[in-house]
């Protein structure tokens, strides 16, 4: 749980940034404003730990606590402090305004204000490696000048994410959708005000804008990917090299869903997209295979609430921890064919894999599924292979889910419905077998 010298650190961080911040934080803290829960077995909701903020439940990820400290209690309390302001900005105002509205403009000036302190940090830290660090290259000490620009810049950069064609040259690697039908962008990181704001604002883990500002920094930005939706963030993934002897693998770093987390438990978090985490995995796969190909094997390492899902759409094991992906299928499979409608320069080599992909899974078919887990697993490969069948499929993805389900229609009792569209809503009930 969090204990009140966990708050008393974080506080003395962000006093050495922002003296008056600091000062009325540890204020409030003596007066009992911030304060921690009563008992450890009262320091929970649900996966994460809390403090309070005036009464209010300020959530902290306990994965990020963990592994980065008090970072995200900082950013909790910097939050806060901003919503606080605000408040007090608007009770002095003489001009009506509606709750809504005035809740949102309070949560919007408490994240800018937790993504200012981080950028103001950030360049903090960079000034000093001028003044102080060893004597630089004049390229580096360019790049530090370019980057400190930039931060400030972008304190003043009030325009949304914009990922979609309509809006100016494409930013994205690849489309496809999420959830029933949204319209999704696997796409590079977008650092900006407004991605940085959304960041602030998530619960998830690995991520946040410390982590963000210190991969641009570093010059790793370019392995920061996203998933888009509309105007969106809604998954973060970081990508890195492994190599191992004779050979260089694609690392699955950290992957992370936003799953209509907040940091506020009262926020007005939207209903969560269904399908971001294989989005993730299917647009990795395509940078990848069409980016990338000199690159050995996607691989990743897998914490235990999350092995079913890598293994459900074709990670296998290896090691303790270790996933290697050998061969994508049901709804990843499903996922990556969606993204080749839009995709005007795939790679021959990739087009001839996922028609063997193809036929692979119509072949599975045949097989009668025994067991609830099987069962799921057949609905997975259906709407794979329907996938195929769609109007702005590649026709080479068409054709081979069309032949191979006419070869083997007899022993696939979909097969007719598959082909004309005209699947039921429960279409693989009847191919149970022995199962119910």
């Amino acid at each position: 749980m969090i204990k009140r010298e966990h708050i008393k650190k974080a506080i003395d961080a962000i006093a050495r940034n922002r003296p008056e911040i600091g000062y009325s934080l540890d204020q409030m803290l003596g007066m009992g404003v911030i304060d921690i829960a009563p008992s450890v077995e009262e320091g929970l909701e649900g996966d994460n730990f809390f403090f309070f903020f005036e009464g209010e439940k300020v959530l902290v990820n306990r994965v990020l606590f963990f592994n980065e400290g008090t970072v995200p209690i900082e950013q909790g309390l910097i939050i806060k402090y901003g919503e606080l302001v605000k408040k007090q900005d608007l009770q002095q105002e003489v001009r009506s305004i509606h709750f809504k509205e005035a809740s949102g403009e309070i949560r919007k000036a408490g994240l800018k204000l937790a993504v200012t302190y981080e950028i103001d940090y950030a360049i903090s830290r960079l000034r000093r490696e001028l003044e102080e660090g060893p004597a630089s290259s004049e390229s580096r000490r360019a790049r530090i000048s370019a980057l400190v620009a930039s931060l400030e810049a972008m304190k003043q950069d009030a325009r949304p994410i914009v990922s979609s064609e309509e809006e100016g040259p494409p930013g994205f690697f690849y489309k496809g959708v999420v959830d029933l039908n949204t319209p999704a962008y696997f796409m590079k990181f977008p650092i900006c005000m407004d991605s940085l704001m959304q960041v602030a604002d998530m619960n998830v883990e690995f991520f946040h804008v410390r982590f963000i500002l210190n991969c641009l920094i570093r010059g790793l930005e370019n392995n920061l990917m996203a998933c888009t939706a509309g105007e969106s963030l809604v998954g973060l993934l970081y990508l890195a090299l492994r190599e191992q002897l004779f050979k260089k693998d694609l690392e699955i770093k950290y992957l992370a869903t936003l799953r209509g987390k907040t940091w506020d438990p009262k926020g007005l978090a939207p209903k969560p997209l269904k399908g971001v985490g294989t989005f993730l995995v299917a647009g990795v796969w395509m940078l990848w295979k069409n980016e990338i190909p000199s690159l050995k094997e996607i691989v990743l390492d897998a914490e235990v609430g999350a092995r079913r899902f890598y293994e459900a759409v074709g990670f296998e094991s290896r090691g303790l921890s270790g996933y290697v992906l050998k061969a994508p299928k049901g709804y990843l499979l499903r996922a990556i064919l969606t993204m080749t409608h839009y995709c005007k320069t795939l790679r021959q080599e990739v087009v001839e894999e996922l028609v063997e992909r193809i036929i692979r899974e119509v072949k599975g078919l045949r097989k009668r599924a025994k067991s609830e887990e099987a069962l799921s697993r057949r609905r997975a490969t259906i709407l794979a292979v329907q996938e195929c069948l769609r109007p702005e499929a590649r026709p080479e993805f068409s054709k081979a889910a069309s032949m191979a389900l006419l070869k083997y229609q007899k022993k696939i009792p979909e097969s007719l419905e598959i082909l004309t569209g005209h699947l039921p809503k429960e279409p693989v009930e009847h191919a149970a077998g022995s199962y119910r």
